[in-house]
């Protein structure tokens, strides 16, 4: 059986592109039909408005299904040409039809929601090794003024470990050194420790202050000179 969850992993559906994809719209999923080896099989897809993704192969001249493609434990050579073949479609699918979103805490997104919608700033990937590292910069001089990424917690010094969803953002020292002093935040991850912070966007301080906190960043650097990102 595929692993649809692996595929389809920390991405959201694009309703709008399935139908370009070549789905149609039956009740309330999405149904598309594509033929895989030589056409002997359909695979039918199904999406739900919610994402979630199913599918079913069938033989193309009796209609019946070909069960062996969606048992977890079957094997044998030509099964796995099967599960190979619409495999290779559904990550199609999940390219062309679903977005990727490389952050799951709400607060992430609703941070970089409101640095998209008041500074135009989109993030930035631009680290093929760390693919969950993104940047934001002012849109004229390309100045970061803030970072977000998945970062270990023992970076931090926190003995529990796991992985923290971050934002790095700019101020003055003083701020800085006043805020990493009263525990609202931490030396920044990878940054220049004397004016830039980190905190985790996890909900533990409110969306208002790390929005006052963004647009003190944005101004911090918005009127340095290209060639200084210090």
């Amino acid at each position: 059986m595929i692993d649809l969850q692996t595929i389809f992993k920390g991405r959201r559906l694009e309703a709008d592109k399935l139908t370009e994809y070549g789905f149609s719209l039956a009740g309330d999923r999405y149904v598309g039909e594509f033929p895989i080896m030589q056409e002997e099989f359909t695979l039918r897809v199904t999406v739900a408005a919610d994402g979630a993704v199913d599918y079913l192969v069938r033989d193309a001249e009796t209609a019946e299904e070909f069960f062996p493609a969606r048992v977890a434990d079957a094997t044998g050579e030509f099964v796995g040409e099967v599960h190979a073949a619409c495999g290779e479609i559904l990550s199609d699918i999940a390219r062309n039809c679903f977005r990727l979103e490389h952050f799951q805490n709400g607060q992430t997104k609703r941070i970089l929601r409101y640095i998209e919608e008041k500074y135009g700033a989109e993030p930035e990937f631009l680290w093929k090794a760390y693919p969950d590292y993104a940047a934001l910069r002012t849109r004229g001089k390309k100045l970061w003024f803030a970072f977000v990424g998945k970062v270990e917690k023992k970076k931090f010094g926190i003995p529990e470990g796991g992985i923290a969803e971050v934002l790095n953002l700019k101020n003055d020292p003083s701020v800085v050194a006043s805020r990493i002093e009263k525990h609202l935040a931490y030396p920044a991850y990878h940054m220049n420790k004397r004016c830039w912070f980190s905190t985790f966007s996890d909900g533990s301080l409110p969306d208002g202050e790390l929005f006052s906190l963004i647009d003190e960043s944005f101004l911090a650097v918005e009127g340095k000179s290209a060639n200084d990102n210090g």
